[in-house]
């Protein structure tokens, strides 16, 4: 394994590792709770904090792809951060939320999959024999995955909000 790193790229991986733990128990827990919120919050800054150091980080001495994945990333939490804060008063920021925390922890598992590949030497040996298009079909599943976890998560509210609606109007669960 290779973790040959500068101290801003041992910030960033620790950041991520924190990302990765938070955000996976924020996706398989109770929302909306306190501990959802404190954890939530543990997420979103591990993301702020990995995110910022991806952009100090070069490894072919030029701004890429990566920096620019790093600044949508930012972008994205900024979005489902301030949605989170607007959910209590319009209940329609949750969909916003919903979409932007569970775009952000795709583009982070994304990151990740391309570090396994350079960083664990067994990995990096099947790689150099089957070549690129492994990487490209590793993500496809991965892409797969939260396409599948992104609309569901926006169906089941969806059916929340409708039901939610019934029990508020009785008259128009009668029509």
């Amino acid at each position: 394994m290779n973790l040959d790193l500068v101290p801003l790229g041992w910030i960033h991986s620790l950041a991520c590792l924190v990302a990765l733990a938070a955000g996976g128990f924020v996706f398989v827990t109770r929302k909306g709770t306190r501990r959802h919120r404190q954890v939530g919050l543990a997420f979103v800054v591990s993301q702020i904090v990995l995110n910022a150091t991806a952009l100090g980080i070069y490894q072919v001495g030029q701004f890429f792809f990566p920096h620019v994945l790093a600044i949508i990333t930012l972008v994205l939490i900024a979005i489902g951060w301030g949605a989170g804060r607007l959910i209590r008063h319009h209940g329609g920021w949750r969909f916003v939320h919903l979409s932007s925390m569970i775009l952000s922890y795709y583009l982070l598992i994304g990151g990740g999959v391309n570090e396994v590949y350079l960083r664990i030497d067994a990995l990096k040996a099947v790689l150099n024999r089957e070549g690129p298009q492994l990487i490209g079909m590793t993500h496809g599943v991965v892409m797969l995955a939260f396409l599948v976890l992104l609309l569901g998560w926006n169906a089941v509210e969806i059916v929340r909000m409708i039901l939610r609606n019934r029990r508020r109007s009785p008259r128009m669960a009668a029509a």
